[in-house]
């Protein structure tokens, strides 16, 4: 429900292969406009999207852990496991690559959407 989002918990977590460990927790309740508000502003009679949309909140954290040493920042390397979880949806789990070793993506919304239909998976 829109209660859930609004009081969701959100947790990150990056583990590089070298050993460096980086984690943080965004809650939900902290962001400063409703979800549904949000919601309500991003689609309507003005702004339409036939193939869904997908509406982000807002930024978890800016990394504050160094990585190679004080003062040098943050950077993903290729290896890292990134984990976006919450206890009620679940979690997203990547392996970050360089983009020219990813295969192209090329199955979209819209895709999505007639492979979910031709499966009759869409709720009635």
């Amino acid at each position: 429900t829109i209660d859930d989002v609004r009081g969701a918990e959100v947790s990150l977590r990056v583990c590089g292969e070298e050993g460096f460990e980086l984690n943080g927790i965004s809650s939900m309740e902290r962001i400063s406009r409703d979800p549904a508000a949000l919601a309500l502003a991003a689609a309507g009679s003005l702004h339409q999207y036939p193939d869904g949309f997908c509406l982000y909140l807002g930024t978890m954290f800016a990394p504050t852990k160094d990585r190679d040493g004080r003062g040098k920042g943050f950077t993903h390397r290729a290896g890292d496991v990134v984990e976006v979880a919450s206890p009620k949806l679940g979690a997203l789990v990547n392996v970050v690559q360089p983009t020219s070793g990813c295969a192209p993506w090329t199955f979209g919304a819209g895709a999505l959407m007639r492979n979910l239909a031709a499966r009759d998976l869409f709720d009635r």
